[in-house]
């Protein structure tokens, strides 16, 4: 049976069981390939799909907070994912304590990092949606869910030099539009 966005929320939100059937089967690709690009540098497969089946109990429970007014399903349940998965990466880095010994303390803080957290985020938003979708998607991956280059590249089937060059250069359009040469 096929639902449109409007039935499977009423469905949903009436703890219908086989419109909670139907969304996991819908959805899970979508929100296992975003568990999948925020986690798999550092969980098992099981503790993936342990994330994935998460967000479908997430959205079960929560889909009372679900405001169609701003925001599609699919995009709600993305936005499930992205933090559940972050939880679940933390949680794996408070669990992995190293001993102060042990740390080599590194001088790289970056400056687009801090722009980045601080002010012109509008503008700064405004110039990654004006890059190409590769470009944008590359960027968004790397500086905001953390990726590593090397698995940018993976992904992207690129050299690991195509990815830090589009990378410099959506650092050098970012502040070119912000003014901070």
């Amino acid at each position: 049976m096929q639902y449109s966005q409007g039935e499977l929320v009423q469905k949903l939100r009436n703890k219908d069981s086989a419109a909670y059937e139907y969304m996991i089967g819908k959805y899970t690709k979508t929100i296992y390939s975003l568990a999948y690009n925020i986690l798999s540098g550092s969980h098992s497969k099981e503790d993936i799909e342990e994330c994935v089946a998460d967000v479908f109990l997430d959205a079960w429970v929560k889909i009372s907070e679900f405001d169609e007014e701003k925001a599609n399903f699919r995009t709600w349940l993305l936005i499930l994912t992205k933090y559940k998965a972050l939880t679940c990466r933390r949680k794996k880095r408070l669990n992995n304590v190293m001993d102060i010994e042990d740390v080599e303390i590194k001088d790289d803080i970056n400056l687009e990092n801090q722009i980045f957290l601080r002010q012109d985020q509008e503008q700064v938003i405004k110039i990654i949606n004006s890059f190409e979708k590769t470009d944008r998607e590359i960027f968004v991956r790397k500086f905001f869910l953390g990726e590593e280059i090397s698995d940018l590249a993976r992904a992207f089937n690129l050299s690991r030099a195509a990815v830090d060059n589009r990378l410099l250069r959506g650092r050098k359009l970012i502040k070119e539009g912000l003014n901070y040469e």
